[in-house]
C-alpha cells in the first residue's frame, strides 16, 4: 500500500508552483501513506484476521496503473495536469484502502465504545442531540436537503480538487490532497481507541428510521460495526468494509475542506454556506454527536495547517 513512487509532480503550474518532486509536501504524503500502510498490515494479524486478497489487489492494480500513467506523462513531458490527476487517483485509492482497513479491522481489537462519554460531553455544555434531531424531522424539506448535502459532501471535495488541478492551481490541489490523506489516516487511527456506534442508536432514535429520516440515516454502519467489533470472521473482505468512524467526524473534515479549497476565490462565501450545511447534516443524517464535530474540526485544523506548512516551508 505504498505510492511514494508516484509522488513526482512535474513542471510548474499556472499558479507559479514549483516542481514538487521530493518536496516537503510530497514527502509528507508518502510518509503518511507508508505509516498508514504499515499500521494496516500490523492491525490485521493483531486482530486475528487475514486479507481476502482479490478485492484489495484489484484496487492496488488500479493504483499501479495510475502511477505508470503519471510516470509516462512525466517522461513524455505531456500536460502535467494529466500526470497530476493520475497520481491523485493512485494516492486516493491507497489512502482509502488504508483508512478502511485500519478503522474496520481495528474494531476487532476490542476497545469499548465511548458513546456514554460522547453523549455526556454534549450534555455538559447543554447540547441535546436527540431533541435537535426530533425538531429537525418536523421539517421534511430540510431533511431532504440535508440528506442530499450529506451524501454529496465527499464528491464535492473530489470535484474541487479536480477543478483546482485542471485550472493549473497545482499547489492548492496538492495542499488539499495532503490534508485529505493525513486527516483520513488520523481519524482512522484514533477510532481504534475511541470507537462509537453513534448518536442515532445510542440515544434510541431508531423510531425515526423511515419516519422522518431516510432509512439508514445515522445507522447505515451498524451492521458492519457489530460484525467487526463483536464478530469472529477471520477474513477481511474489501466488499464488507464500511465507513465506521463516528469519533472524530470525517464529514466535518470534508465540510471544512470546501472552505480551504475556495478561500482564495470569489466563491469563498458559497463555500462557507456549504460547509455550514454539511456540518448541520452530520447530526440527523450522519448520527453524530456535537463532540464528534469538534474533534473533526481539530483534526482538519491540524492537518490543514501541516499541509500548508509543508507546501510553503517558509510560511
Amino acid at each position: 500500500m505504498q505510492t511514494s513512487a508516484a509522488l513526482s509532480i512535474s513542471a510548474s503550474g499556472s499558479d507559479g508552483s514549483r516542481d514538487v518532486a521530493l518536496s516537503p509536501l510530497a514527502i509528507l504524503i508518502a510518509a503518511t501513506l507508508l505509516v498508514a500502510s504499515l499500521a494496516a498490515l500490523a492491525i490485521v494479524p493483531s486482530a486475528g484476521m487475514r486479507f481476502e486478497a482479490a478485492g484489495f489487489l484489484q484496487f492496488l492494480a488500479l493504483a499501479a496503473c495510475m502511477i505508470g500513467l503519471a510516470g509516462w506523462c512525466r517522461f513524455r513531458k505531456l500536460d502535467p495536469r494529466v500526470g497530476d490527476a493520475a497520481t491523485i487517483v493512485a494516492i486516493g485509492t491507497v489512502a482509502l484502502m488504508a483508512c478502511g482497513v485500519i478503522s474496520n479491522a481495528g474494531l476487532r481489537l476490542g476497545a469499548a465504545p465511548i458513546d456514554v462519554w460522547l453523549a455526556s460531553a454534549d450534555a455538559a455544555v447543554g447540547i441535546d442531540v436527540e431533541r435537535a434531531v426530533r425538531a429537525m424531522v418536523a421539517h421534511a424539506w430540510a431533511i431532504d436537503a440535508l440528506t442530499w448535502i450529506y451524501n454529496a459532501s465527499g464528491a464535492a471535495i473530489v470535484v474541487l480538487i479536480a477543478a483546482r488541478t485542471v485550472a493549473g492551481h497545482r499547489a492548492k490541489a496538492w495542499e488539499l490532497l495532503a490534508t485529505v490523506v493525513v486527516s483520513m489516516q488520523a481519524v482512522a487511527l484514533l477510532s481504534i481507541a475511541f470507537p462509537a456506534i453513534g448518536a442515532m442508536a445510542h440515544l434510541d432514535m431508531l423510531d425515526l428510521q423511515g419516519n422522518g429520516l431516510p432509512s439508514g440515516a445515522g445507522v447505515y454502519h451498524l451492521e458492519a460495526f457489530r460484525q467487526f467489533h463483536q464478530g469472529s470472521d477471520p477474513v477481511l473482505r474489501l466488499s464488507e468494509m464500511s465507513g465506521l468512524v463516528t469519533f472524530p467526524s470525517f464529514h466535518t473534515v470534508l465540510a471544512l475542506l470546501a472552505v480551504q479549497a475556495l478561500a482564495d476565490t470569489r466563491l469563498r462565501w458559497l463555500a462557507v454556506a456549504w460547509t455550514a450545511a454539511v456540518i448541520v447534516s452530520t447530526i440527523p443524517i450522519g448520527g453524530h454527536y456535537v463532540t464528534d464535530l469538534v474533534a473533526g474540526f481539530a483534526i482538519w485544523a491540524g492537518c490543514a495547517w501541516t499541509a500548508r506548512r509543508f507546501s510553503n516551508p517558509s510560511a
